[in-house]
């Protein structure tokens, strides 16, 4: 796939939209001064380039249920 085919990346403010948190928090999540919920961002050398939104969509389907929900049995039942 080349890069025109390729998916848009994510941005910093697209994170903050999708994540509902601060310019601040997602900023060192992509630096990784804080440990983020979402995979490493894109980069090119050291230049942050974005998210892939595809990697952003499978780590909120895997965090979508607690520790608890799947003990318990409750995860996918809704």
């Amino acid at each position: 796939m080349s890069q025109a085919e390729a998916a848009p990346l994510m941005s910093i403010q697209d994170m903050m939209k999708h994540a509902g948190k601060s310019y601040s928090t997602v900023t060192k999540w992509s630096s990784g001064v804080l440990a983020s919920p979402y995979p490493e961002p894109v980069r090119n050398g050291k230049k942050f380039l974005g998210w892939r939104r595809e990697d952003i969509e499978r780590a909120d389907e895997r965090n979508r249920y607690s520790t608890a929900d799947y003990l318990y049995g409750k995860a996918g039942k809704q």
